[in-house]
């Protein structure tokens, strides 16, 4: 916004300004919406995640995931048959990351 010497930017300059940085702003959403929906449309779904996986995903520690929540079988989960280590089957994966609650201790 240019002013002549120490003159005050004019009211209806400021206003313009305003009104264009709004349709910067607007387009810019809709460029990160359109960024977003193609994100989401090129996700994998695994049949099977691991507890790195898991608690990368809900921030939460490796401890927390194993040693809480399948041990104490607060999750759906199972070993793998060949290495022995737990993991969580998909759709219990996708219901944890959406917000899903744990279940009760047993």
């Amino acid at each position: 916004m240019e002013t002549q010497g120490n003159q005050e930017p004019r009211p209806e300059m400021i206003l313009q300004s305003i009104l264009l940085l709004g349709q910067q702003i607007v387009s810019l959403d809709k460029k990160l919406t359109d960024i977003q929906q193609v994100i989401l449309s090129q996700r994998v779904e695994k049949e099977w995640y691991t507890t790195n996986e898991l608690a990368e995903a809900l921030d939460k520690s490796h401890y927390t995931i194993q040693e809480r929540w399948c041990n104490d079988g607060r999750i759906e989960c199972e070993k793998d048959p060949n290495s022995g280590k737990w993991r969580i089957p998909g759709h219990e994966f996708r219901r944890l990351v959406g917000g899903g609650a744990l279940k009760q201790k047993r």
